[in-house]
């Protein structure tokens, strides 16, 4: 029976570094798996538009983005997740009054606000998606700004208390470093995301494989029976896994899928 494979990206499919490189292995790797009949995806926090383009261009047969408020096969949408202009207009103005940076990441647009200049939270993130995404990066002021989900920086002089209390409502609010949040819309993640592939092509969950090594794969790799984590991985996605491979950069994806005989 084909397999559906499920595959974060940083930390995963490429290194966590600057340069983001796929290994020469997972490549190989991957095309063995799609030679064999199994249907690849990217599950991803981040929204396409935010995905470097050797990925969207390898050949991958669909995506799941931003924690599962967008899901595609074959380039066709099956799932979108979105908010009203209110929603967001509301949401946008009680993180300016809380003092948080933001960047706002809609499937097709980002948008930003707050300090991206040198040695910013922002800044990395404005100058790395600025090369990837296919429209200038504009702040929430702008007539098109709508978003999906949004990714957020702690500020020394930020009202915590009013953000949380605010956005935990209705929101899941994923840490990152350096306080630093992931915010998505409650009922969205990597695993609801699978469930939407799954039910779209008929397909089991025992025949869904998901691969990651970072707080934000949680989901999904205790949602499915098959949960591989990279030998990189933070040590909370080890509890949860039914497999262990090795690191990015020794064979962790090959090793993994002849692990499990789908290579």
């Amino acid at each position: 029976m084909p397999a559906l494979l499920f595959f974060d990206i940083d930390g995963t499919l490429v290194t966590l570094d600057h340069e983001h490189v796929m290994p020469d292995s997972t490549k190989q790797a991957l095309n063995k798996a799609k030679a064999n009949g199994h249907k690849i995806f990217i599950n991803t926090g981040r929204v396409k538009t935010a995905i470097d383009k050797h990925l969207l261009n390898f050949g991958f047969d669909g995506f799941v983005c931003g924690c599962g408020t967008y899901a595609e096969y074959n380039g066709e949408i099956i799932y979108h997740h979105t908010l009203t202009k209110a929603q967001c207009l509301e949401q946008a103005e009680v993180l300016r009054k809380c003092n948080y940076h933001t960047i706002f990441e809609k499937n097709d647009r980002l948008f930003i606000e707050g300090e991206h200049g040198p040695g910013s939270f922002l800044e990395y993130i404005y100058n790395y998606f600025s090369k990837n995404s296919d429209y200038p990066i504009v702040g929430p002021d702008s007539p098109d700004f709508l978003f999906d989900k949004f990714t957020t920086a702690q500020m020394p002089d930020s009202d915590a208390k009013t953000f949380v209390e605010y956005f935990s409502k209705e929101h899941d609010l994923i840490p990152h470093f350096n306080n630093v949040f992931e915010v998505v819309p409650k009922g969205c993640s990597k695993a609801t995301g699978i469930r939407h592939v799954m039910k779209h092509l008929g397909v089991d969950l025992t025949d869904c494989y998901a691969f990651g090594d970072s707080i934000n794969d949680m989901e999904m790799l205790k949602y499915v029976p098959h949960s591989i984590g990279m030998g990189n991985s933070v040590e909370e996605v080890f509890s949860v896994v039914e497999y262990r491979t090795t690191d990015i950069l020794d064979n962790g994806i090959e090793n993994a899928l002849k692990h499990y005989g789908l290579i």
